[in-house]
């Protein structure tokens, strides 16, 4: 492994300056009403990094998704960034659909790159955004289906620090969401340890409730962080999306 595995902060900007460090995603966009530029109104870094926009103020309603391209296009360039990153969560709409395959038209040939979620690849210039945070199933084999799909050098980790408490038998799929607080607080009430994971890239450990429950809780720390990233280079992957506060949290700053 002789390139190092790369993590890109993804920043809000009044954790800016704390990362400057760092290669960073700057999250300070997001699509509005009429496939409009919302913006934070808040002083980001120019020169360097990627802007991410969100799609969680996008309300479906009509609009030109070229023009918003065009217009990040201009935004990118002017500010000296090197790309855009769609952080879309919401279900595959239309002219969400359009406005990335817009911004693959436009943005490679200005020697700007384009991320998107898998589920938005529709064209051959765009990086994809790969979870690694898994309830079930196998990251290894994940990675090789995608690599197989894309190819290691398309593919960006999305490195969410994964922190869940599942119901067994999994009537609540992915679980809920759990603070690492509560996982320490569970962990030494429970007077037990935990156990690492492999096929998830994890550790996790079981407990029963007031109820007599038994629950699954899945984890992330710094040593599940590693294997992770020393997995990905071994398959020829290189990066990955990681939020600041996990960043912080896990020492990985």
């Amino acid at each position: 492994m002789n390139d190092p595995f790369t993590y890109i902060c993804c920043v809000a900007p009044e954790q800016a300056d704390n990362a400057r460090r760092v290669p960073s995603a700057h999250m300070a966009w997001g699509i509005g009403p009429g496939m409009t530029l919302l913006s934070a109104n808040a002083s980001v870094p120019r020169q360097g990094g990627l802007m991410v926009i969100s799609d969680q103020p996008y309300d479906r309603s009509e609009g030109d998704p070229r023009r918003l391209a065009q217009e990040c296009l201009y935004l990118c360039r002017s500010i000296g960034y090197t790309g855009i990153v769609c952080d879309f969560e919401q279900p595959v709409r239309r002219l969400l659909e359009m406005f990335v395959g817009d911004c693959a038209e436009l943005f490679p040939s200005r020697g700007c790159s384009v991320y998107a979620p898998e589920r938005y690849i529709c064209h051959n210039a765009l990086r994809v955004i790969l979870p690694t945070a898994l309830t079930s199933g196998s990251l290894p084999n994940r990675l090789r289906q995608a690599i197989g799909q894309y190819g290691a050098n398309r593919i960006t980790l999305d490195m969410e620090r994964l922190s869940r408490d599942l119901l067994l038998p999994g009537t609540n799929s992915n679980g809920v969401s759990v603070s690492p607080d509560t996982v320490s607080l569970l962990l030494s009430s429970r007077g037990g340890g935990s156990f690492f994971s492999g096929e998830l890239g994890a550790r996790y450990f079981t407990y029963k409730d007031a109820e007599g429950n038994t629950h699954f809780v899945v984890y992330d720390d710094a040593g599940t962080f590693r294997y992770k990233t020393e997995l990905a280079l071994q398959m020829g992957i290189r990066e990955g999306f990681i939020l600041y506060p996990d960043m912080v949290g896990l020492g990985l700053l």
